[in-house]
């Protein structure tokens, strides 16, 4: 009789030591989860909003960029009066081919020239 309870003890106390077992082992992977979710959550939050402020400061640019282009070739048009609106002749432009070009076209490295001097600033 008392092997009996002496096995059943043994049962006993293996099974309290494999919940001991399984209960330290998820203890510990809870644990280090938090130890690593902690510092890489604030990371990924910071480097989010770094990028995020990074993106628009260059959106801005460009707009801003895009916005003077479109200033500068909306002023190589034909006027009312028939000239260029860029430089304010009153004959028409002509290429090196002898074909007529708009304004725009004919004075397109004037605005790239333009352009490249306003960003080198």
């Amino acid at each position: 009789m008392a092997s009996r309870s002496t096995q059943a003890g043994a049962q006993l106390v293996g099974v309290v030591l494999v919940i001991g077992l399984v209960l330290l082992i998820l203890k510990w992977m809870l644990i280090t989860a938090a130890i690593l979710v902690v510092p890489f959550g604030i990371w990924w939050v910071w480097d989010h909003g770094r990028s995020s402020r990074s993106a628009k400061a260059v959106r801005d640019r460009e707009s801003a960029a895009r916005r003077r282009r479109l200033e500068l070739e909306s002023r190589a048009t034909v006027d009312a009066a028939g000239g260029c609106g860029w430089c304010g002749s009153r004959i028409a432009h002509w290429d090196g081919r002898g074909t007529l070009v708009s304004p725009l076209d004919y004075h397109r490295a004037d605005i790239e020239e333009l352009l490249r001097a306003e960003s080198a600033r």
